[in-house]
C-alpha cells in the first residue's frame, strides 16, 4: 500500500511575518516596547550590543509596517519616544506564547512570569 502525501505549501503570511520579526534584534525591541514606551537611548541601554545604526534601522522598519509609532517632544531638548501601535500591541499574546515555549515560568493561568528588574539599593554613606 502506498501512502498519499499532500504537497507542502508555503504561507505568504508566515513568510511576511518572519521576514520582519526574524531579523536580529526586532523581536527583542518589540519585547521591550511591550513593557512600556521608551526613548532611543533607553532602548540602546537595554540592548548595549545593538549598534545605534541597526537600532535606528529596526525602529524605522517597525514604523513603516505600522507596529511602532514615534512621538516627538519638541523640548527643549527635542526627544522622541517610541511606542507600539495597537497593531504592535497585538503581538503581546504571541510573545507570551514564545516565552512559555522557551521555558519561562508561568502563573496559575499559564501566563509567563516576567523577571522583575532589579532596582539599585541606596547605599549607606553616613
Amino acid at each position: 500500500m502506498t501512502e498519499t502525501r499532500l504537497p507542502l505549501n508555503s504561507c505568504s503570511y508566515t513568510e511576511q511575518v518572519f521576514g520582519l520579526l526574524g531579523k536580529r534584534w526586532t523581536g527583542l525591541l518589540i519585547d521591550l516596547l511591550l513593557q512600556r514606551p521608551a526613548r532611543f537611548n533607553e532602548l540602546h541601554t537595554a540592548l548595549p550590543t545593538l549598534s545605534k545604526r541597526v537600532l535606528s534601522e529596526r525602529l524605522t522598519e517597525l514604523q513603516t509596517v505600522g507596529l511602532v509609532e514615534r512621538e516627538v517632544d519638541p523640548g527643549p531638548p527635542i526627544a522622541a519616544t517610541y511606542r507600539l501601535t495597537e497593531r504592535g500591541q497585538g503581538l503581546g499574546p504571541a510573545m507570551d506564547a514564545l516565552r512559555v515555549w522557551a521555558g519561562a515560568p508561568v502563573d496559575n493561568d499559564g501566563r509567563p512570569i516576567l523577571p522583575v528588574p532589579s532596582t539599585p539599593q541606596p547605599t549607606d554613606t553616613d
